[in-house]
């Protein structure tokens, strides 16, 4: 699953700074680490060179350099031990374990040599090796200092160090996830006024906080477009109903030259199929033209908004005995229930259609010997009208889009039974002026039912 904008951020500004404060942390630790280092080798380096200078070691070495051994343990903790020429410990700090005085070095030059051994009993040990002239003989100086107390101090710095990173990383994640939340508000609000937008409010327009910015330019990028797509359907709902309603003429006169011609006396039996089928055609175009008339009314908000109390059961009830006839004419079974008396607040002429529309689908796709049934049921807030047919039922991948317009389920069916593919958009666009809903069930071979919900009057 993919994270949103606002985590993915929240994750790359915490990984950003986790590598930003490893640095940090790793850089202060060396540095830390560098500096005791090389104070202590500047401790042990100036032993060596305050001993090397010293001109009462040739004059009293013994004695000088006791004093000097047990001067540099008290106060520098520097630990001292000459050795001879032939590798014997010549002397060394009392302080110092005999089982913890290493080997004689062996240095390969005269210069000092500084390096970490781990020295039994004492621990680690940064020691320097070096030469020195006592008395008329030149011996071999080693000093150490302990580097315990350098690994204590680097100890608690690891140890603040790992749990302020940690720390710093959480409460860095938390603010950075707040301030991606605040910063991202407004993309929230501009999705939600977006959503508002439909086909039939395209003259909303979202508003535009601060139009320097990256969001105010991309707000006024979508209004914009909002204003083309609205030209657009402004302009296709024009087209439909100028053409529908120019239409309507041409075609009465076309259905009125047919039928007088059809019933003229030298009419052949050729002729009279040819002018049957010409009228068949005009009475479906006339049919399209008239709902296409109705849609364009609908979408550009023209059409009749008439609010009066209408008897819905008495209002289906005679749609259904208008439909009975075709109903068995088919060899179905068309029953109504429900109470009388359920009233809605609406236009009784559109409302008419809309079940009209939907008993002709359903005696459309009922094979012979199947039922319809309709039944009206009242409610607090809203009356529902389910019309249920045992018919051939709808496809699940078709149910998505059979409130579209012209989409037919079985183009080649539709056809053939006169359809146009408008009834249910024309029926959704009632029941939606009229503050109502509908919906619409199906499965293949089980039937079809559809739900009208109307807000009660």
């Amino acid at each position: 699953m993919r994270l949103s904008i606002r985590w993915r951020l929240t994750l790359w500004n915490t990984l950003a700074l986790a590598v930003v404060l490893a640095g940090f942390a790793a850089l202060v630790y060396g540095l830390l680490a560098r500096a005791l280092g090389e104070q202590t080798d500047r401790r042990l380096l100036s032993g060596l060179h305050e001993l090397q200078h010293d001109q009462r070691l040739e004059t009293d070495p013994e004695g000088q350099m006791r004093h000097w051994a047990y001067e540099l343990h008290e106060h520098e903790g520097i630990f001292c031990v000459v050795y001879g020429p032939d590798g014997e410990v010549h002397l060394r700090t009392e302080e110092l374990p005999e089982a913890s005085v290493p080997p004689a070095p062996q240095p390969a030059d005269g210069a000092p040599h500084l390096r970490d051994v781990d020295v039994p009993g004492a621990g680690r040990q940064r020691t320097l090796e070096g030469r020195i002239r006592l008395g008329e003989r030149d011996v071999t100086l080693l000093l150490t200092a302990p580097l315990e107390e350098v690994d204590r101090e680097l100890g608690r710095l690891l140890a603040v160090l790992v749990l302020a990173v940690p720390l710093a990383l959480v409460c860095s994640g938390g603010l950075g996830y707040l301030l991606a939340r605040a910063a991202l508000s407004p993309v929230e609000r501009l999705r939600r006024s977006t959503c508002e937008v439909t086909a039939d409010r395209l003259d909303r327009r979202l508003p535009v906080a601060n139009p320097d910015d990256e969001l105010g330019r991309l707000t006024q990028t979508i209004n914009e477009m909002i204003g083309r797509l609205e030209r657009s359907f402004a302009e296709v709902r024009r087209f439909t109903a100028d053409a529908s309603h120019e239409l309507r003429t041409p075609l009465a006169a076309i259905r009125a030259e047919a039928e007088v011609a059809l019933g003229g006396a030298l009419v052949t039996p050729e002729q009279e199929r040819l002018l049957g089928s010409v009228l068949e055609e005009c009475s479906r175009l006339a049919r399209l033209t008239d709902q296409l008339l109705a849609l364009s009314r609908e979408d550009a908000g023209v059409a009749r908004q008439v609010r009066e109390p209408v008897d819905l059961s008495a209002l289906v009830g005679a749609v259904a005995e208008t439909m009975r006839p075709l109903a068995e004419a088919r060899g179905l079974t068309l029953h109504v229930k429900g109470p009388g008396g359920v009233a809605v607040s609406g236009d009784g002429a559109r409302l008419r259609q809309v079940f009209y529309n939907l008993l002709d689908n359903a005696i459309k796709y009922t094979p012979p010997g199947g039922t319809i049934e309709v039944q009206v049921e009242p409610g607090p807030r809203a009356a529902v009208v389910a019309v249920r047919d045992s018919g051939i039922g709808i496809p699940e991948a078709d149910l998505p889009h059979v409130f579209e317009r012209f989409y037919r389920v079985d183009k080649a069916r539709s056809r053939a039974e006169g359809g146009t593919g408008l009834g249910l958009s024309i029926a959704r666009s009632i029941v939606v002026a009229h503050s109502g809903s509908i919906n619409l069930t199906s499965a293949p071979g089980r039937g079809t039912t559809c739900t009208v919900a109307l807000p009660a009057g």
